[in-house]
């Protein structure tokens, strides 16, 4: 198994309670159908000479790997930074966990996202929270068991993760999570903990503010073995996440 390291994957202990407790959802899916995609279009796009894996899942094609990307969509470079210089990091900036495999070790502030340019490639974004729950609500659905809650596990390719249980259907829907914890603000590895059993995901506003300087917090969106937590809390846009993206509809 791939060593991890508990001083980049890793939230501060605020942040972690934040994320698994007990949290109402923040958002409540609309009860329109998201119209029907053209299924010829979801077709692994190329950007910055990686080709990525993608997946249909209902209505929605989604990444099947996290960004890894070192350039936005129009060829401008994401600036690469230390994991100790996030906090003082108002613009977008990209960290590198050389401690976690290639495919998920890619982290963003939140910055990064904030950018009309955009950090995906054509014809692709970052999808706002209210699609990560209609991808949610779509895989409960698929389900036959009475009052079923589809766990986070299957939505995770089993290989670096340490699962406890035996009886879920692992990666049943080809979204393939990876255990890549987070960045925290504070780097000070005693007071950190290990966080390489859960992963989070940026989301993104409606709509790219004019002013991005007033955003201070963030829709996540947070996968670990039982649960999958969407629109689970807001954090500061210096924190370091991966990223998904889906198909512009």
């Amino acid at each position: 198994m791939q060593p991890r390291s508990s001083l980049i994957g890793s939230f501060n202990m605020t942040f972690n309670k934040l994320i698994w407790s007990a949290l109402a959802p923040a958002f409540v899916l609309s009860s329109c159908a998201p119209e029907a995609m053209d299924l010829k279009t979801c077709t692994s796009p190329t950007m910055d000479g990686h080709t990525y894996e993608v997946v249909q899942i209902g209505e929605q094609c989604w990444f099947a790997e996290n960004l890894r990307t070192t350039e936005f969509t129009d060829g401008t470079p994401i600036p690469a930074i230390g994991p100790n210089q996030l906090a003082n990091t108002k613009t977008p900036a990209r960290v590198i966990n050389p401690d976690l495999p290639d495919h998920y070790n890619t982290f963003y502030n939140g910055w990064s996202l904030l950018q009309a340019k955009g950090i995906c490639p054509k014809g692709w974004r970052v999808p706002t929270a209210i699609e990560f729950s209609r991808l949610h609500q779509y895989t409960i659905s698929t389900s036959t068991a009475p009052f079923s809650q589809v766990k986070g596990a299957e939505f995770c390719d089993p290989t670096d993760w340490d699962f406890t249980t035996t009886d879920l259907e692992f990666n049943r829907f080809g979204f393939n999570a990876q255990p890549s914890g987070s960045i925290a603000l504070e780097f000070n590895p005693a007071s950190h903990i290990e966080a390489s059993q859960f992963t989070s995901f940026w989301t993104r506003f409606d709509h790219i503010h004019e002013d991005p300087s007033d955003i201070t917090k963030i829709l996540i969106v947070s996968i670990n073995e039982e649960r999958f937590l969407t629109a689970c809390g807001g954090i500061a846009p210096d924190y370091g996440l991966c990223l998904r993206c889906i198909l512009e509809e």
